[in-house]
């Protein structure tokens, strides 16, 4: 594994030109050691320790991380209705009493199929109505009301 690891970043800042001045200073030191009274040759820092640690062989050239994705899009939360509201807008269309009827509310359990005992038991559960609601739709239409506008967000 090589000993010296540069970020891109410092590696491009020379320009092309680590790879000679590395090896000019190689050179530089290994004339050195035969000379006397001569100052030993200097580099910058970085060239220095390329060197001294074998040259560019010994140096990994980092890449920075690519940067993360970007966020998945946040679901919008269902649109849903206030049931408040849906039974306001049946009772201003006059239809109160007849979805009271058709939901049999007041009606003992033992009285009602299965389907209107779920039915009704899903209506008095609700505070919440999903506008896209197939059974509500149906039960909004059958009261000869505009399911589109009953269930208006």
């Amino acid at each position: 594994m090589p000993g010296i690891e540069i970020a891109r970043a410092g590696y491009d800042g020379f320009a092309g030109t680590l790879e000679q001045r590395v090896n000019d200073f190689m050179a530089a030191l290994e004339a050195h050691r035969t000379s006397v009274g001569v100052p030993a040759p200097v580099e910058a820092p970085l060239i220095e320790a390329i060197a001294r640690a074998g040259g560019m062989a010994e140096v990994t050239i980092i890449d920075p991380l690519p940067p993360p994705p970007p966020p998945e899009p946040a679901i919008p939360p269902p649109v849903l209705v206030s049931k408040l509201v849906v039974v306001e807008r049946i009772g201003a269309a006059g239809k109160l009493r007849d979805a009271r009827a058709a939901l049999k509310i007041g009606r003992p359990d033992g009285e009602l199929t299965d389907a209107e005992l779920l039915l009704r038991e899903r209506w008095e559960a609700a505070s919440m109505i999903a506008p896209d609601d197939a059974q509500v739709r149906s039960f909004v239409t059958a009261l000869a009301l505009d399911p589109d506008v009953i269930l208006a967000p």
